[in-house]
Formats: structure tokens, sequence, C-alpha cells
């Protein structure tokens, strides 16, 4: 381990994710960067969590193993993990998820390369059962100016994989991760206020769909969220993003009201833009599956 390289804070969150667990620990624990930890916080799991855990404090003094005497939900989890956190840099990783080798050194490399950056991030790959899936979009908020760099990231995000990107520990500990519908997105588009982000194609975050790449539906049932926020979730998040911009104290505080008013309308009606697309390609795969099976029929 080199002591000269600072320090960077892996946090996985957890809940009942044992069989996925080991592989998303060893992922991180296996980085070709030296100086890191890793920091589990246990919601209360009633499976074998705790038993791989003592395994891994038992083999490597870089892990530690907290466990919650109840479950608070996944945001005070992820905040949790956030707090325990002694590193310069901190990035979350998912209990079922895991990283190439060479992550968390491509990304503090970039970070101390340059200042202005908030937020490095590898490619995000999906898997089901294992198999892959897709492949989550990749780009960049290089703009100097920070409304630029917000609604940009409105513009193109859809799978979030920034999310799971390394940050300025001091930075990201100002910002919460808002208890609401897309509160992942409101959280990456305050980091991007105050600095750059990019996703860096060479390197990858491999995400197990069913985990925190949950539907609408069990986003809400895991948050203890308003139904209605399932039925309608673009609109939900467009509120949201509005009153995140309008009130937040702490991410747009230096920017004036007007400043803000704009850019809370540019990003309101973005995502409306999303839900409509969304509409839109839903009903396209319903009409073609009914002309499919209208042909099978004839």
């Amino acid at each position: 381990m080199n002591q000269n390289q600072p320090l960077v804070s892996i946090g996985i969150p957890t809940y009942n994710r044992a069989a996925f667990l080991k592989r998303s620990i060893e992922s991180a624990l296996n980085q070709d960067y030296g100086n890191i930890e890793v920091i589990v916080s246990d919601n209360a799991s009633t499976d074998e969590t705790t038993k791989v855990c003592r395994y891994y404090c038992d083999k490597d003094h870089r892990f530690r193993y907290i466990r919650r005497p109840e479950n608070l939900g996944a945001n005070a989890n992820f905040s949790h993990v956030l707090e325990l956190a002694a590193g310069d840099f901190f990035m979350w990783l998912g209990d079922d998820d895991w990283i190439d080798a060479n992550y968390i050194g491509t990304c503090v490399q970039q970070l101390i390369f340059d200042s202005a950056m908030s937020l490095v991030s590898g490619a995000p790959k999906y898997y089901r059962n294992g198999q892959i899936d897709s492949e989550g979009k990749v780009f960049c908020l290089l703009h100097n100016s920070w409304w630029r760099r917000v609604v940009s990231y409105y513009c193109q995000v859809t799978d979030n994989g920034m999310f799971y990107g390394l940050m300025r520990t001091t930075q990201l500990r100002q910002i919460k991760i808002p208890k609401t519908m897309g509160g992942d997105w409101f959280m990456i588009a305050n980091i991007v206020s105050t600095g750059k982000a990019m996703i860096i194609p060479e390197i990858c975050i491999h995400r197990e769909l069913g985990g925190a790449t949950a539907s609408f539906a069990q986003m809400v049932k895991m948050m203890g969220l308003p139904k209605i926020q399932a039925l309608f979730p673009m609109s939900s998040i467009a509120v949201s993003a509005w009153m995140d911009i309008m009130a937040n104290d702490v991410a747009y505080k230096n920017h004036s009201i007007g400043e803000r008013l704009l850019v809370a309308s540019i990003v309101f009606v973005v995502i409306f833009i999303k839900k409509i697309s969304s509409l839109s390609q839903a009903i396209t795969r319903k009409i073609r599956k009914f002309l499919i099976k209208s042909d099978q029929k004839s």
C-alpha cells in the first residue's frame, strides 16, 4: 500500500444480499490502487450477510463492517456509510454490483489531474441473471458554466450510472440524497453544479438488474414513498427537480433566483420530454407485439 496516495473509501450499503455481496466486496478489495478502505453498512439483514462480512474482517484490515440494529431504509443506509468514510474520495458500490480492477486508480488519477472535476465514473454495464443485458449511457459534463452542466445532465441521464462514480468526500457530504423518486438524479445534479463530471468508457461498473436498479414500483416500496409516485414517476421527478433547484440551499445557493428559475424551468420541460418519449417507445413496443401476434394467428 502506498500511503502517499489519497485514501479512497468504498461504501457498500446492504440488506439481505449475501449471495451477491462477496462479489462486490472482492472487486473493491482487489483494486490495483492500494490505499482504500471498504465499508459495509448492513441494514439489519436477516440472511448470512454477517457471516460473509466477518470473513473479510478477519482477512483484510482495510475492510470494516457495521451492522445497524434496525432497518431504517435505503436512504438512511446510503447516508450512514458516507458518514463512516475517512477517505479523501468516496464512492458507493451496490451490494450486487462489481467494478473493474483499475476502476479506482483511473478515477483518482483524473480527479487529481483536474481540480475542477467533481465526479469521475466508469461506464455502466447491466446484467440479468449473470448475462449481459445492456450498456448504460456514456457522456461527459465538461462545460465551464454550472447551469450548462446541470441542464446537459438532465438531458442525457437515463440509467444514472454516474451515481456510482468517485467523488470528493467533502463536497459529497454537503449534499443529501432526497427521499423522493429521482433522488439520485437530484444528488448528482447537485454535484455537477459544483464541478465537472465525466464517464470514462475504458473502465466499467457492472450492475446486476433487480437490486438498486429496481422498477419504479419497487423503488417506491423500498423508500416508503406515496404509491402515486410509481404511477406517475416522470411527472413526480419533474416537479421535484424544479423544487430542488429553486429551494436547495446548498448546491445552488450562490446563484440568483432568476438563474435558478430559468434552469429549473428548462429542467422541468426536459424531464417531461423524456416522459413523452418514454410513452411513445412503450406504445411502439406494444403495437409491434400486437402486429407480431396478428401475423402468427393469420
